[in-house]
């Protein structure tokens, strides 16, 4: 079920016994399970159990949450490394265990909730059990939201502040935290706090206080080589090399970053617009606008030209041919003579 969904039946207080977390978006989890004691109300702490199924046996998990509390209305028990739902997993149950838990899918305890935690979102849906998990359970999807969707969270939840967020503070914080959500929400809680003083923040308020990222920076690199500024591109390949970033990893973003590119480029050709080339790429239409513009300095076939050498040196880096720092610099000298 939608995040959401899950979030506004707990919200009515609507509870279920048994909860299947899937995913590993922690700002979503931690969302989740705040809400979940919020309205659990005053359980004690000693009627929360956290429990590792790789130290422990599905026996254990049950026989936890088959007892009673003496404190609370409920015992919540976390369970995590459920990874017996996922294709190819290590962590079997035996048919014992199975049994058993089938029988409490059936009948649980309504005095326990019991949560799962699954980080990897691969389940095995031809298994009988994974089966009765989604027809069963509350399966609550917290899976990392691509880029267009992480926007959409940050605004709507910046839209209910007290205080307001230029749309350019709100881009830069969007790159420099390389669109991850539990990171941006990291951001705009302290970016919060900040504004309390005059109620606005501006992109030279994100520039000040939120860190840039290695993506971050990677995204300025790609930006300085695909405008043809030389001195600049080499600026920061240099600082980048002298924070210890491998040249190999530094490129492969290059490499990712300039397939946006080259891609937005060409479904721009076709007639497409920024929001439907960012639909067609799953990332935020700000990404495209700025691939487009970076873009501009190249004719597509030199920019395909280009790619076609990036991906060359990337193969040449990766099987040891030369030295991986001067590859870039190669890289620069081709692009002149574009």
């Amino acid at each position: 079920m939608e995040f959401q969904q899950v979030m506004q039946q707990i919200n009515k207080k609507q509870i279920d016994p048994i909860y299947t977390v899937v995913g590993s978006e922690n700002y979503l989890k931690n969302q989740f399970m705040e809400g979940l004691f919020q309205q659990l109300g005053g359980i004690d702490v000693l009627d929360i159990s956290r429990i590792d199924l790789q130290e422990v046996t599905m026996n254990d998990v049950l026989d936890e949450a088959e007892m009673f509390s003496f404190f609370s209305d409920y015992r919540v028990l976390i369970v995590s490394n459920a990874t017996f739902l996922n294709s190819q997993s290590k962590n079997k149950l035996t048919d014992s265990e199975q049994k058993r838990l089938l029988g409490y899918l059936d009948n649980p305890n309504q005095a326990s909730i019991l949560i799962f935690n699954v980080e990897n979102p691969s389940l095995d849906k031809r298994k009988k059990l994974t089966k009765s998990f989604n027809k069963q359970t509350k399966m609550v999807d917290i899976s990392e939201l691509d880029e267009g969707q992480v926007a959409r969270y940050v605004q709507s939840y910046i839209n209910n502040l007290d205080i307001s967020f230029t749309r350019e503070a709100v881009e830069e914080l969007l790159i420099r935290v390389n669109y991850q959500l539990t990171n941006a929400m990291t951001e705009v809680n302290k970016l919060e706090i900040f504004g309390q003083t005059d109620g606005r923040i501006t992109l030279d308020s994100v520039r000040s206080l939120v860190p840039r990222t290695l993506e971050s920076d990677v995204f300025q690199l790609t930006n300085a080589v695909a405008n043809k500024n030389i001195t600049q591109a080499i600026q920061i390949y240099q600082d980048l090399l002298l924070m210890r970033h491998e040249p190999i990893a530094l490129h492969a973003l290059m490499v990712s970053q300039f397939r946006v590119i080259v891609q937005s480029m060409i479904l721009g050709r076709q007639g497409m617009n920024q929001a439907d080339i960012a639909k067609q790429l799953g990332i935020h239409p700000y990404r495209v606008k700025l691939a487009l513009t970076s873009g501009r300095s190249l004719q597509l076939p030199e920019l395909l030209n280009f790619y076609v050498e990036m991906a060359e040196v990337d193969f040449g880096m990766k099987t040891g041919v030369g030295d991986k720092e001067t590859h870039f610099y190669i890289l620069l000298s081709k692009l002149t003579s574009l």
